[in-house]
């Protein structure tokens, strides 16, 4: 199914549902477009369909699979990225396993959201994705980080400005030398923020950084540097 992109209004969210079987497709157009402005433009399931249909349709949101026969959906992802396609992705997987999770985060995925999330859940997430935010299946997360929340003031508290900054970037995937150009500070000034950014916030990795970042809406640079 393709739809005539010329027709559809401004405001409205473009999608494409990458996944490789056809009753989960149909199930995902359907939760989406429960949202009068949420338009499934077109269902592929392969890899290779899914860049082709990206790069003629251009879509605002992906909706992919992590597993598919050609490969995964995590290489999309990196390969929108790599191109500079003003595209999002929201993975939607089965798999609740931290190695999918943290991939999928690194490569640049704005979400990711478990098939077990409700119609509710799902159509709230590829509105925050589409927007530029993150969106991280709840249980998923508070699993994999294994604590309780703080209060997101003390989180604040806890980070200068420019660890505020850098960690913004690290939910956009970047790496420390890209973070060092976006920033103009040395790749190692950028280390020594990202090691204090850990210790802060008592966590053992980047990705679970990045985790805690989203969950307590620290993943936006400032306006005013």
């Amino acid at each position: 199914m393709m739809v005539d992109t010329e027709m559809l209004g401004s405001t409205s969210i473009t999608v494409i549902v990458v996944d490789d079987h056809e009753v989960v497709r149909e199930g995902t157009r359907r939760m989406l477009e429960r949202d009068p402005d949420i338009v499934v433009i077109d269902e592929v399931g392969s890899v290779e369909r899914a860049l082709v249909s990206a790069r003629r349709l251009r879509p605002r949101l992906m909706v992919i699979d992590v597993e598919l026969p050609d490969g995964s959906g995590i290489g999309i992802v990196r390969s929108i990225v790599a191109e500079n396609l003003p595209i999002r992705c929201l993975m939607l997987s089965a798999h609740d396993d931290y190695v999918y999770f943290a991939e999928a985060l690194s490569a640049g995925a704005g979400g990711y959201l478990l098939k077990t999330a409700s119609a509710a859940e799902f159509v709230a997430a590829a509105r925050t994705v589409t927007a530029g935010g993150n969106a991280i299946d709840g249980s998923l997360s508070h699993r994999l980080t294994g604590r309780r929340r703080p209060p997101e003031e003390e989180l604040i508290h806890r980070l200068t400005a420019r660890e505020l900054d850098v960690i913004a970037s690290l939910v956009r995937g970047r790496s420390n030398k890209e973070i060092a150009l976006e920033l103009g500070i040395g790749l190692r000034t950028i280390e020594s923020y990202v090691s204090a950014i850990l210790s802060k916030l008592g966590v053992r990795s980047r990705t679970e950084a990045t985790i805690f970042a989203i969950e307590h809406h620290l993943a936006s640079p400032r306006q005013n540097k």
